[in-house]
């Protein structure tokens, strides 16, 4: 290859997207030049272009943790920490209530399977049955569970305090005692040398799985003439309301990472590109860990440091396989097909839409890997080419700094009220330190694609 001259007329052009998203899984040095090293409010739904992600607006206000969000009967219902409650008007009416608040109560929720009644309890409750109208408790289901699922007409419960995993009667959720091998209910127990209980509990591909914090279980069959509980895999899962199913795959969080189920072959480990935040999960708390979907992306909140509910909200792209954060945090979520919908710390639901942020400008940036033109030879910035659409009373500013990590950034442009075309943005700019690295950071207010960037740097001449 021909030696680069040190005029700057004989630059080098670079031409890089940046809509691989994050990664923490190695040093900044050798992520993609397409993944960046932190970002907030970007994402990749229009790939290979990086976009400003959609907003959110205000659906309802309750009050206190949202930690479950549904439908039943087309009518809206929410769980916080005192109780669970459907959607009347404007406001939210008890149907199951506590005196006080304890958000250590985790809803979970199932319905019959001709989506006439619903089934709930938290883990202290016995099964609750509910018609829209009239509340019953199943006193002969099993007492104490966590978890329920449904599969082939029948429900399943487990709980955090013992082994078994209960199956009421065929397509008779009230049953809990019966006999026959064919319609009638029993446990299977599913016991692990390490003493672990189980963690949580759904059904996916055609089998129930039971997980525990490290092994996951399949059952296999309909009845007690043919049940089949398979050798278990040696991952777990940490918290039963990570547990989400696509229409590909099942997702939930395990101690180690956030998996990827296809319901063949062994679960896929793909959250090393977000290892920063996985590592920072308070173990003690995991459990309130929680994920959604809207059909595209997968969202993963997390509770991490000091935190005893969720803190920070990722999301996954399943078609790019490509990390980004938000800047909300979500503790539940909710998709009808058409919107995701979530909850949060302070009883306020939110569905997403919009280009703002229930009426607040959204704020994004990311920064990018450290680039050399060459790691022999200091190297100087000529030109950046950024080529963008900037909407209106949008702002996107381009800043460097030298070096691989820590520094002062440098701005060297900022824009405001593009014309919403796209534009070829030429940044004029010589970058002269001592570095051999330099990183840029693009930041702003509003929407805003940046469909590439075009960098020419030339070998630092004498």
């Amino acid at each position: 290859m021909e030696p680069w001259i040190s005029s700057p007329s004989k630059s080098k052009p670079v031409i890089v997207t940046l809509a691989d998203g994050l990664n923490t899984s190695v040093e900044s040095i050798e992520i993609k030049d397409s993944q960046c090293s932190d970002v907030l409010n970007l994402d990749s739904s229009l790939y290979p272009t990086l976009q400003v992600r959609d907003g959110h607006v205000l659906f309802s206000q309750h009050t206190g943790y949202i930690s479950i969000l549904f439908k039943f009967l087309n009518v809206w219902y929410c769980g916080n920490g005192k109780g669970l409650y459907k959607q009347t008007g404007s406001s939210w009416t008890p149907v199951y209530e506590y005196s006080n608040t304890d958000n250590g109560r985790l809803w979970d929720a199932a319905q019959f399977f001709d989506g006439s009644k619903l089934y709930f309890l938290d883990g202290f409750l016995k099964l609750r049955q509910y018609d829209g109208t009239t509340l019953t408790t199943l006193d002969n289901a099993p007492a104490s569970m966590a978890f329920i699922t449904t599969h082939a007409n029948r429900f399943y419960l487990a709980g955090r305090g013992d082994n078994n995993l209960s199956y009421s009667a065929l397509r008779d959720a009230s049953d809990w005692t019966s006999t026959n091998k064919y319609t009638g209910t029993g446990q299977i127990v599913v016991e692990t040398s390490d003493g672990e209980k189980p963690s949580g509990l759904t059904a996916f591909s055609n089998h129930v799985i039971l997980f525990k914090k490290y092994s996951m279980h399949k059952l296999f069959g309909e009845d007690s003439t043919n049940f089949n509980m398979t050798q278990p895999y040696a991952v777990g899962c940490i918290s039963d309301r990570s547990i989400i199913a696509t229409r590909d795959s099942l997702y939930w969080l395990g101690p180690d990472g956030f998996y990827d189920y296809m319901g063949g072959a062994a679960p896929t480990k793909i959250s090393d590109p977000i290892r920063k935040y996985i590592d920072q999960i308070n173990v003690a708390y995991a459990h309130h860990c929680v994920s959604g979907t809207d059909g595209r992306f997968v969202y993963l909140s997390l509770v991490t440091g000091s935190a005893t509910i969720p803190n920070v909200t990722l999301k996954y792209d399943t078609q790019t396989r490509s990390w980004w954060k938000e800047s909300f945090v979500a503790t539940s979520f909710f998709w009808d097909g058409q919107w995701l919908f979530f909850g949060t710390a302070d009883g306020t639901i939110m569905r997403v839409a919009g280009v703002d942020d229930n009426g607040t400008v959204i704020s994004w940036n990311i920064e990018t890997k450290p680039f050399s033109a060459d790691e022999t030879a200091r190297s100087a910035i000529h030109r950046i080419f950024i080529v963008a659409d900037i909407e209106v009373g949008s702002t996107l500013n381009v800043a460097y700094a030298g070096g691989t990590e820590g520094g002062a950034w440098t701005v060297i442009k900022t824009m405001t009220n593009g014309t919403g075309t796209i534009q070829s943005i030429k940044i004029p700019v010589v970058v002269r330190t001592p570095e051999f690295w330099f990183r840029l950071k693009l930041y702003g207010t509003g929407k805003v694609k940046i469909h590439r960037l075009i960098r020419e740097v030339s070998r630092r001449g004498a």
